[in-house]
């Protein structure tokens, strides 16, 4: 028994030696981990990424060379136009007139010596500054759809430019410093020279339409359509695509849904409909946001799959509309859905409607050549006729219509003329215009 007291003493003593060794141990031990797979989800490019200057472009030019207009809507001159701008100095942005006539407006894009490029959709000057060097710091948050370029003082090296709003009424006025005022002459202002005669339709209270003042030859083009398969956009819109469960409803009709999100495709107009109500919002955006907020979203899956083109605003909706082109002409079409619509919604985006499809341009099927009457002869029978009243039009356009030949997998773009009205296209068929058949079938 006299061993008992030492024996505790030093079992106790290797125990707390013990308790020590194991919890230097537990400090300092460092695992051999195994390599982790990373989960980051994949960047998803379904077409390759454009610039802002690609989706703001413009879709007609006139200039006014001794009291005659010549225009063009060639795809090639805009791009040259676009590209010749780009880091012109805007030394100033002057606030002139916020209640516009029309008849001002008629005066200042008839002056000699001045171009007017018109953009479908009111343009945000914020959005603008990816082409011009604005030297104002802070931007008006306000917009034009026409830009009038002054070149009667070329000599001084400055232009004059006025930014029109047809919504606001408003004009604004610049004066930019160009790097290059013989580049900007020689490839800009003498090809225009060339260009096709335009004519002015005026309309009495209202701005002047300006159409090609000559018949047409238009192509009538086919194309391969190429389908892409929405498990794409099943991986982009989807915060889990492993979750989301497909339902086949019917032979035009699919669903995706991961019990948040739904995005429902029509196989027949080929168009993608997406929806996350938890996102829906009723705070209006800026345009200037609402357009950069778009633009990078559907730019990060590459979702620019065909020449859209940055078309209109509904800041009451935080809407923005991007119409389809074709060769430098809008694409319109009741078979098939032409135009990509955002809602955007609260920090993220809350509906996407598109198509789903692209076109294989390395291969035209056929092409056709077709003739079309002249803008000017258009606006005449316009006139002459009481089913569109000439001074509810916004645009009397050269365009494509589409139509799908659903057993062939082939898209054919017709030329027609058409007529925009509050946003919307009405095509000019022999019907509305009295019996007139060139072209117009």
């Amino acid at each position: 028994m006299k061993y008992i007291e030492p024996v505790k003493s030093v079992v106790l003593f290797l125990l707390v030696m013990l308790s020590v060794v194991l919890t230097f141990l537990i400090w300092t031990y460092t695992p051999d981990y195994k390599y982790i797979e990373n989960t980051e989800r994949k960047e998803i490019l379904i077409k390759p990424q454009k610039e802002m200057e690609d989706i703001i472009r413009p879709y007609k030019a006139i200039f006014r060379f001794d009291e005659e207009f010549t225009g063009t809507v060639s795809n090639n001159a805009m791009k040259n136009m676009m590209k010749t701008f780009k880091g012109w100095n805007v030394l100033d942005l002057v606030p002139v007139n916020n209640n516009l006539s029309a008849n001002y407006v008629n005066q200042i894009v008839g002056a000699d010596h001045r171009m007017t490029i018109f953009f479908t959709g009111e343009v945000p000057f914020l959005a603008f500054n990816t082409i011009f060097q604005f030297a104002e710091k802070e931007l008006p948050e306000t917009t034009f759809n026409r830009m009038i370029i002054d070149w009667s003082n070329s000599n001084s090296k400055e232009l004059m430019i006025y930014y029109i709003s047809s919504n606001n009424q408003s004009l604004f006025r610049s004066r930019v410093s160009v790097p290059n005022m013989t580049q900007f002459l020689q490839e800009v202002i003498e090809p225009a020279k060339k260009y096709e005669a335009y004519k002015e339709v005026e309309r009495d209270g209202y701005t002047s339409l300006y159409v090609v003042n000559d018949k047409i030859e238009s192509i009538k083009y086919t194309y391969f359509i190429e389908d892409i398969t929405p498990e794409l956009f099943k991986n982009v819109l989807f915060q889990d695509p492993n979750i989301v469960q497909r339902n086949v409803e019917s032979a035009s009709s699919e669903k995706y849904t991961d019990g948040m999100s739904l995005m429902t495709l029509d196989t027949n107009l080929k168009s993608l409909n997406y929806v996350y109500p938890a996102a829906e919002s009723s705070i209006k955006i800026e345009p200037s946001k609402l357009l950069k907020d778009s633009f990078e979203f559907i730019n990060e899956h590459g979702g620019f799959t065909a020449d859209f083109r940055y078309a209109s605003t509904s800041t009451n909706k935080n809407q923005m509309d991007y119409q389809m082109y074709l060769q430098g002409f809008p694409v319109y079409s009741n078979h098939v859905l032409t135009k990509m619509t955002t809602i955007w919604g609260d920090s993220r985006i809350f509906h996407y409607k598109r198509p789903y499809f692209a076109l294989d341009m390395d291969i035209s099927l056929e092409k056709e050549i077709k003739e079309l009457p002249s803008g000017g002869e258009v606006a005449e029978r316009l006139k002459n006729t009481n089913n569109i009243a000439l001074s509810d039009i916004d645009e009397i356009v050269l365009g494509y219509y589409l139509t799908q030949n659903q057993e062939q997998n082939i898209f054919i773009f017709e030329p027609c003329w058409f007529v925009i009205r509050n946003g919307s296209w009405i095509k000019l068929t022999p019907e509305i215009l009295g019996g007139v058949k060139n072209g117009l079938e």
